[in-house]
This record gives C-alpha cells, sequence and structure tokens, in this order.
C-alpha cells in the first residue's frame, strides 16, 4: 500500500501532463463551452419565466415567452464561441425550430404536471433542465458541426461538395 502512494516526481508529473491531454481534448471544451452559453440562456430564461409567472401568466405562457427570449441568446454564443461557426440564416431556422418544438413539449409538460400533480411550476421548470440540456447539446453538436457548418472565414467540406 505504501508503494502505491510513494509516487516519484517523474511520474506525477506524467499523470498531470495525462490530465491536462485530456482536459484540452476539443470535445470537453466544446462541452464546457456549450455549458457555459447555455447557462447564459438559462438565466435570461429562469429569470424571465419567475418575472412572467409573477405577472400572472400561465406557466405555459411564461415558459414559451421565457424560453423563446433565450434561444436566440444561445444561439449567438453557441455558435462561434463553443461550435466556432459562423451564424447563418438557415442554422437559425433550425436551431430556433429544434429549440421552439422542445419549448413546446416542455411548456405542455411543466403545465400539466404542475396542474396534475401541484407544486411550483419553477420546480418542475428546474427538474426538466438536466433532459432537455442533455437533448440540446447532442442536437447542436450534429448540426453545427454537420452538413451547415461554416467555420469562421474557411469554407467546409459540406460547402465544397455542393
Amino acid at each position: 500500500m505504501v508503494r502505491v502512494l510513494d509516487v516519484d516526481k517523474r511520474g506525477a508529473d506524467s499523470v498531470l501532463e495525462l490530465v491536462r491531454n485530456r482536459l484540452n481534448q476539443s470535445s470537453v471544451r466544446q462541452f464546457l463551452r456549450f455549458f457555459v452559453g447555455s447557462a447564459v440562456g438559462l438565466a435570461i430564461d429562469l429569470i424571465g419565466f419567475q418575472a412572467l409567472i409573477s405577472l400572472g401568466l400561465s406557466p405555459w405562457e411564461s415558459n414559451l415567452i421565457s424560453s423563446s427570449v433565450s434561444i436566440t441568446a444561445v444561439y449567438f454564443v453557441v455558435t462561434r464561441f463553443t461550435f466556432g461557426v459562423d451564424t447563418r440564416f438557415v442554422t437559425y431556422g433550425i436551431f430556433f425550430g429544434w429549440y421552439g418544438l422542445s419549448v413546446v413539449g416542455y411548456s405542455a409538460l411543466i403545465q400539466t404536471v404542475s396542474t396534475g400533480l401541484g407544486g411550483d411550476p419553477f420546480g418542475w421548470k428546474l427538474l426538466s433542465i438536466p433532459i432537455s440540456f442533455s437533448l440540446n447539446y447532442a442536437f447542436s453538436r450534429f448540426l453545427f458541426l454537420g452538413r451547415y457548418k461554416v467555420r469562421a472565414g474557411t469554407p467546409t467540406e459540406a460547402q465544397d461538395a455542393e
């Protein structure tokens, strides 16, 4: 047991170098950047949702409005910051469409659950976040690194093939 704990300086440096290399991989950085960009959108969404609820709007209306505003903010943050791509009308339309359908689905779910089971609509909204976050990351990665990918200032294989 003492041998396991007795790591020489070179061994510790190798472990640290391995960890640094793993953290420097683009997919990890990309996920963390998506998380930050989504956190900005989430803050806009949650603050807006609570403000609209306090103004007397229903959970459905509040979620629809606050989420729609945050979608645009997230799009502009994650396109360049996360995926390093230019904004394009076509990707914005697809992105907004995906998120829009997601918002409608989650709005209906939040309304149904908060009405049927009771409880705070804000709490139900918070419970929906991990699922929606995971699905949105997977979709965004596909969208921005797939066919419609446009790197800032450089042509892509998808464009060259057209």
